[in-house]
């Protein structure tokens, strides 16, 4: 399929090229001239509907938000004509793949292409002397870019979120000093990921970074590189049962099992337990001074986000009782090559086993209820099931013709019929299984079905009929968006239905109406789209804070309103619990706690901002005035984080920034009980 795309999308660029050396008249009957609103030689708006745009070469300047938010257009030919792009021209148009820049341009403005994430390559012409801020940003997929030694202004912040993205240059240029500070920079953004070193086999985290992310790239803030282990402080060690690494993970007195190439001799075991109080290395923050300890298993419940990202070192992997949550990216791009989920698994977290391109098995139990979207993308296991192989496992995993499921998990489908009737015995359908399959026109469901996974049949635009089983409980947010039905009437067994799950479809329900619920991905900054407004919201871009006086707060890049709330919180189980679990201590003594809450006119949390961090001042709590302070906050595990903060006398003011709002925690080392 990529090797499709990319050749389509030479053959486009080819076209493009075509239609630049086109007379005037036939340019413009390639495209919908009616489309394009003009204000003297400035094209103010794109009013069209054509997924390849040429414009015409009138235009003198793409005016500011031309094309902004132009989801349609796939490719866009600029002509010679053209001698700037003004701010936000392209901004966020999602499907443009290809565009050809006219040897006339002299400027790329401000945010002119940012978030144009379907964007693969582009060649800045010579004639182009500037590249202005966040002009490419979160161009996640964006691999190359040429830019010429004409180009002498790039701004900084040009390619920010473009982790992928090699630039290619002229010895000696200004793009040649700026791709060597971009590189340095790259290595800090989401979803870049750095080659292990060279016959590295190390069982810990060779690297933890930002929150990979599968297309289209999702933000994470970045962490630092964890510091060398102690001797005495390791927190897996191994032993091979049966070719197999067996872990049993337990907070509190963890034992761990690592897999080939880890450190051990003979089957023999090399660490013993540690007890409560004893350090452990964490799996990040261990480059701040008086680190705060984390865990991969979170209190022997939770395998943590990121946990074994990129981890060389697996193998076979059998986890003990007692998980029920496998976090986000928590086996992403390791070496992973099967795992054993105990009994109780409920949840799989988004991207958890992402890209593990050595998992070639996997069985689920029958406990699992949840599989959020690019859990277990381009792995082996379903790689080869799509691409006709067998992938199953004989054990517990089915493959009913075009369907692969496993534990009553329907995972992957590969099918291509305009009529689908998913397997009886199907309890879980997985996020975006079914996802894009436009040929579906009718769906019927088993009475087995309890759950409809995030995005399950997102984009199945020729969707015309859902024939319900009568056991459905819950519909999770943008289930089958895109669909062509007026109206649809869910069954009494309905109790849950997510954001946009029907899109515009009018829905009414046999029995009460259900509760509206929101997933992850909602929480998320960048997904706009996936929340729902009510356009009663307006005013000027920016922060309004509410419930602490004194308090201010800034959004880096913020383009609309945006609300926080600061207040103390209702529930402080979760601070004393993360404290206890790092420290084996209570809560520092005058410690201060506030709840922050940031929400748009959607009214729905805002806890992932990625790279557009949340800055926040506060007035220095009367108890802890003139102490040196420290500032933590709680992690989406519920794992202890220190923030960066920092203190204006004159004003009692403490400032810090963070990337996930959540509870933070104030207090002053003079009274921390030795906790720092």
């Amino acid at each position: 399929m990529k090797r499709k795309k990319r050749l389509l999308g030479v053959l486009m660029v080819a076209v493009a090229l075509i239609i630049m050396q086109l007379p005037k008249a036939e340019a413009d009957a390639s495209t919908s001239a009616s489309g394009f609103q003009m204000e003297g030689s400035t094209l103010v708006r794109y009013r069209g509907i054509d997924k390849n745009v040429s414009i015409p070469d009138t235009v003198r300047v793409i005016g500011q938000g031309a094309f902004e938010n132009d989801t349609n257009i796939e490719l866009v030919v600029v002509p010679n004509s053209v001698k700037r792009i003004e701010a936000y021209a392209f901004w966020g148009c999602d499907n443009l793949d290809t565009v050809v820049l006219g040897k006339g341009l002299s400027e790329v403005g401000d945010y002119a292409f940012t978030n144009c994430t379907g964007l693969e390559q582009i060649s800045i012409p010579s004639t182009a002397t500037s590249i202005g801020m966040e002009a490419f940003k979160d161009c996640g997929n964006l691999k190359d870019v040429t830019i010429p030694p004409e180009t002498v202004n790039i701004n900084e912040s040009a390619f920010d979120g473009c982790y992928q993205l090699t630039i290619h240059y002229e010895v000696g240029s200004a793009a040649e000093e700026y791709a060597k500070a971009f590189y340095e920079r790259q290595k800090e953004m989401p979803g870049y990921e750095e080659k292990p070193a060279p016959g590295s086999t190390s069982d810990w985290v060779q690297q933890i970074i930002a929150t990979p992310t599968p297309e289209p790239v999702p933000e994470e803030t970045p962490v630092p590189t964890p510091a060398p282990v102690e001797e005495g402080a390791v927190l897996g060690a191994t032993q091979i049962v049966g070719n197999k690494a067996v872990l049993f993970l337990n907070n509190t007195r963890l034992q761990v099992f690592g897999g080939e190439g880890s450190q051990s001799s003979g089957g023999a075991e090399i660490e013993s337990t540690p007890e409560v109080g004893e350090a452990v290395p964490p799996v990040q923050d261990a480059a701040v001074d008086g680190a705060i300890p984390k865990y991969r298993i979170v209190d022997g419940k939770i395998v943590a986000d990121q946990a074994y990202y990129r981890n060389m070192g697996l193998g076979d992997m059998t986890l003990a009782d007692g998980i029920s949550e496998i976090g986000e990216f928590s086996f992403a791009r390791s070496s992973l090559t099967s795992v054993t989920l105990p009994q109780g698994v409920e949840h799989i977290g988004y991207g958890a086993f992402y890209h593990c391109s050595q998992l070639a098995e996997m069985e689920l139990p029958d406990s699992v209820m949840c599989v959020e979207p690019k859990a277990f993308e381009h792995t082996l296991w379903v790689d080869s099931f799509l691409a006709g192989e067998n992938a199953g496992t004989e054990s517990s995993s089915a493959e009913a013709g075009d369907f692969l499921v496993t534990g009553g998990v329907l995972v992957a489908y590969r099918g291509d019929s305009g009529e689908v009737a998913v397997p009886e015995g199907v309890r879980v359908i997985a996020g975006e299984a079914f996802g894009n399959h436009a040929e579906i026109e009718r769906v019927v469901l088993p009475d087995s079905l309890r759950v409809v996974g995030e995005g399950a049949f997102e984009g199945c635009t020729g969707l015309g009929e859902i024939v319900f089983g009568g056991n459905v409980e819950e519909i999770k947010d943008r289930a089958f968006l895109g669909n062509t039905m007026s109206e649809i009437t869910l069954p009494a067994s309905v109790k849950k239905v997510g954001l946009q799950a029907f899109g515009n479809t009018v829905v009414a329900y046999k029995g009460g109406e259900a509760e509206y619920t929101h997933e992850t991905s909602a929480t998320r900054l960048s997904n706009e789209s996936y929340r729902v407004y009510d356009g009663t919201e307006s005013g000027e871009p920016g922060v309004t804070v509410t419930g602490l006086e004194g308090a201010s707060a800034s959004l880096d890049g913020a383009d609309r309103s945006y609300f926080l709330t600061i207040e103390g919180p209702a529930d402080t189980g979760g601070m004393e619990s993360a404290f206890m679990r790092s420290y084996q201590s209570g809560l520092p003594e005058n410690m201060v706690l506030y709840s922050l809450t940031l929400t748009d006119a959607s009214r729905i949390p805002l806890t992932k901002l990625g790279s557009q961090a949340l800055s926040v001042s506060i007035p220095v709590p009367e108890a802890l005035q003139g102490q040196e302070l420290r500032v933590v906050t709680l992690d989406r595990n519920g794992q202890l984080e220190r923030l960066e903060a920092a203190i204006a006398d004159d004003t009692k003011i403490v400032r810090f920034s963070m990337n996930s709002p959540s509870m933070i925690g104030i207090y002053g080392l003079a009274e921390n009980g030795g906790i720092d």
